[in-house]
């Protein structure tokens, strides 16, 4: 992955065409343009922990599409910017991305400021954008059944929190959240659902990114001694949050995003196996066997078992754009869009294995994509519904999965 700098500019991170397994065999083909897709990735600021998982992801998607013959004969190009986890970087690279560089889709987005500040240009231009932002506001509105969720919403991930918390014996909690979008979006649900269960909230506080100290929070909630603080922030926050906690001798449960609290490792990384034993983390993520998953972690030369969340959501996005434009047989958003809910939502045979779904489209066989995140169907609004949550515990550094959460 190129160098990015700090600067506010944006750059095109990489502009890369994978080559086709099969070759260009004639000439139609050759003069074919290929399929621009937009990667749009915080390859810094605060999600610049996730950005390279997120580009490897769209990278292996588009190979496993590319060696099965491409989409409509013709190749996928990925063309990946730097959106700083700001919302007006982020539109200033979409409008290069689209006006620029042609893009049919926009994809990855982790930050849900950012596709929140995104989402107007691309619905006005009538060019699809699949996200992993979870804000609630993402799919609300008029859509045009552009915009498509590969992650879950706030309001189910913060009822699942208290799910899980009610499994582990937990009475009473409090609640640390980060001032974004997304993670304010969990906590009423979470509130509500921990409540209904017979749960007490004992406290709340919010705080900014990039504090130079989180001191004053950790002391005004652990020091109330609940059984568990529920932790809404990204694995920056989550690591100085731990350690501060640790420093201080308080032994509340920890209970945070997986994202943040497994990070391919960089939690860990960050705060060491001792910090991090015992912190409980949620997520819905490819727990059960997964033909996509599988194959997603062979292209990224990871082994099974591996928890990438970002990873495993990027893939089907990319998976999903190129069945959607090969079953609308266009490359037109407004018509490859309408066709996202009936390749997950089919009353028909399961394939995780895109090549193979690729196949079955082109030889007109109903079937439905059996995604490498999850096993996923779709809202009308664009929301994925049918989640399972993987309920983890960090374990002498390794996540280990100690039940499933619906």
């Amino acid at each position: 992955m190129p160098v990015i700098g700090p600067s506010r500019r944006v750059f095109v991170a990489a502009s890369f065409l994978v080559a086709s397994a099969f070759g260009l065999s004639n000439s139609s083909q050759a003069n074919e343009e290929p399929i621009r897709i937009g990667i749009l990735a915080p390859f810094t600021g605060t999600g610049g922990p996730y950005g390279k998982e997120i580009e490897e992801a769209a990278r292996a998607a588009a190979v496993v599409i590319n060696d099965a013959g491409g989409v409509l004969g013709r190749k996928l190009e990925l063309v990946a910017a730097d959106d700083e986890s700001v919302p007006t970087s982020g539109v200033a690279a979409a409008r290069k991305l689209i006006d620029v560089d042609k893009v049919v889709a926009i994809s990855g987005v982790w930050s849900s400021a950012v596709v929140l500040a995104v989402k107007p240009i691309a619905v006005e231009k009538g060019v699809a954008l699949t996200t992993v932002g979870s804000a609630d506001e993402i799919t609300q509105g008029e859509n045009k059944g552009l915009v498509w969720r590969f992650q879950t919403n706030g309001k189910d991930w913060g009822a699942a929190f208290a799910k899980a918390m009610a499994k582990d014996g937990i009475k009473t909690a409090s609640i640390m959240v980060l001032q974004t979008p997304f993670t304010l979006s969990t906590i009423e649900p979470f509130r509500k659902a921990f409540t209904e269960a017979g749960g007490t909230v004992l406290d709340q506080v919010a705080f900014n990114p990039n504090q130079p100290s989180y001191r004053v929070e950790v002391e005004r909630i652990f020091s109330k001694e609940p059984d568990a603080v529920f932790v809404a922030a990204y694995v920056n926050e989550l690591s100085a949050i731990a350690k501060e906690t640790f420093r201080s001798g308080y032994d509340s449960t920890i209970y945070a995003y997986s994202n943040a609290a497994d990070s391919n490792g960089k939690f860990v990384q960050n705060v060491g196996k001792e910090v991090a034993e015992g912190i409980v983390h949620t997520q819905h993520v490819p727990i059960a066997k997964s033909t996509a998953y599988s194959r997603y972690l062979k292209q990224v030369n990871k082994p099974e078992g591996t928890v990438a969340t970002y990873g495993g959501q990027v893939f089907d996005q990319i998976v999903m754009l190129a069945l959607a434009m090969e079953k609308a047989k266009s490359t037109n958003a407004l018509d490859f869009g309408r066709e996202f809910p009936g390749l997950v939502n089919a009353d028909a045979p399961s394939i995780g294995e895109p090549a193979e779904a690729l196949k079955a489209i082109r030889e007109g066989k109903s079937f439905r994509y059996s995604g490498a995140a999850s096993d996923f169907r779709f809202a009308p609004n664009g929301d994925q519904t049918n989640l399972t949550y993987g309920h983890f515990r960090i374990e002498n550094g390794v996540s280990k999965l100690v039940g499933e959460i619906r």
